[in-house]
C-alpha cells in the first residue's frame, strides 16, 4: 500500500480550470498539489476552439432544440449525435435536458450562465500578467456567421436574451460581414459580431505557460489516477492506484470524471460527457481574422500560429466510447 501525503489543497484535475484555479490559490499563499493522469493541459484544454467566449450565454438546450431533436440525432452529420450504444446510459441525462430546453428552464439557464460568464474576460487579463501570456491573445471579436435567413430568425429570442445581458453584439448585413471577414465565400444572410470576444493562437502553449506560472509559485503536480474520495472530520482522503493522498480541501476540477468523485462526496451532479473533435489546417498566413461560427454546422473556424483550426460540435457517448472517424 502507497505511503499517504498530506497536503492542505489537492485540485483533482489539470486542465485549464484547474490551473486557473491553482494560480489563485498559489498567489494566496496556499499550499497546492496539483493531481491528473495525464500531462496537464493536454486534454479537452489543449483541443478546443480557442475563443474565451463571454457572449455564450445561450445554453445547448432551448426550446429550438428541443422542437430538432429528433432531426438532430437521427443526422448522423448534425451538430448534435449521439452514439447509439450509449442510449441506456444517456436516457436519463436525456431526460433532463429535454425538461432543461423548455422555455422558463432556458431563461433561468442562461441568467446563471451569464452571471458565470460576466468575469471571464476580466480574469483572463488578470493571468495575462501573471502567465505571460499576452503575445498568444487576440482582440478581435468573435463573428457567427448565418448562412439561412431562417437560421437568422430562429436565433432572435437568444439576441434579446445577450442584450438583457448587457452582452455586446452587433448585427450585420452580408456587407458587413464581408468586410469584416473578405476570405469567406459571399454566403451569409446575416453575421452577429461580438467585438469583446478574446481568442488565443495556440491553446497548448497557454496550458504550459499557465502550468509553469503555478509552478514557478510553488504548486507541486503529480500524474495519478484519483478513483476514490472519502469525506473524514480532518479532511478528504483520496486514493488511486499506488496513491493515498489527505488533504485539508479538495478541488474537484476533472471534467466528465468529476461526477463520479463528486458522488462519493455526496454532490449528485447530473453530469454527461461531450466529446469535441478538431481538424487544422496548416496556412502559411491566417484565412480568417477572427473565429468564425456557421451556426447551422454547430462548429468554430479559429485561425491559430501558423493554422486553422476547425472544433466543435457535440457528441454523446459516454466515457467509455473511442473516437469517432466519422465525426472528422
Amino acid at each position: 500500500m502507497a505511503a499517504s501525503e498530506t497536503v492542505e489543497i489537492a485540485i483533482v484535475g489539470a486542465g485549464v480550470v484547474g490551473l486557473a484555479t491553482a494560480l489563485r490559490l498559489v498567489a494566496d499563499g496556499r499550499e497546492v498539489l496539483l493531481i491528473d493522469p495525464n500531462e496537464p493541459g493536454s486534454g479537452a484544454s489543449s483541443g478546443n476552439a480557442g475563443t474565451i467566449a463571454e457572449y455564450a450565454c445561450m445554453p445547448v438546450g432551448t426550446p429550438a432544440v428541443l422542437r430538432a431533436l429528433p432531426k438532430l440525432l437521427l443526422d448522423p452529420d448534425s451538430p448534435l449525435s449521439l452514439r447509439w450504444p450509449a442510449l441506456l446510459q444517456l436516457a436519463p441525462w436525456l431526460v433532463r435536458f429535454m425538461r432543461q430546453s423548455l422555455p422558463a428552464a432556458t431563461r433561468a439557464n442562461a441568467l446563471a450562465l451569464a452571471g458565470l460568464l460576466a468575469d471571464a474576460l476580466p480574469a483572463w487579463e488578470d493571468m495575462v500578467g501573471e502567465a505571460g501570456l499576452e503575445d498568444l491573445l487576440r482582440r478581435n471579436g468573435c463573428l457567427y456567421l448565418y448562412r439561412r435567413e431562417s437560421d437568422f430568425a430562429a436565433g432572435a429570442g437568444g439576441r434579446a436574451m445577450r442584450a438583457g445581458f448587457g452582452i455586446h453584439q452587433e448585427v450585420l448585413t452580408p456587407e458587413e460581414v464581408a468586410a469584416l471577414e473578405p476570405g469567406l465565400p459571399a454566403t451569409a444572410a446575416h453575421g452577429v459580431y461580438f467585438p469583446d470576444s478574446i481568442n488565443v493562437t495556440d491553446p497548448a502553449m497557454v496550458m504550459r505557460r499557465l502550468l509553469g506560472a503555478v509552478s514557478a509559485r510553488g504548486a507541486s503536480v503529480k500524474q495519478a489516477e484519483i478513483t476514490g474520495l472519502q469525506v473524514e472530520a480532518d479532511g478528504v482522503q483520496l486514493s488511486g492506484p499506488g496513491v493515498r493522498i489527505k488533504a485539508g480541501t479538495v478541488v474537484i476540477a476533472a471534467g466528465a470524471r468529476s461526477r463520479a468523485l463528486a458522488a462519493q462526496a455526496g454532490d449528485r451532479i447530473p453530469l454527461e460527457t461531450e466529446r469535441g473533435y478538431h481538424l487544422e489546417f496548416h496556412t502559411e498566413a491566417p484565412l480568417l481574422n477572427r473565429p468564425v461560427c456557421p451556426v447551422d454546422l454547430g462548429f468554430y473556424l479559429t485561425p491559430m500560429a501558423g493554422r486553422l483550426r476547425v472544433a466543435g460540435t457535440v457528441e454523446l457517448g459516454g466515457l467509455v466510447a473511442p473516437p469517432n472517424p466519422r465525426r472528422l
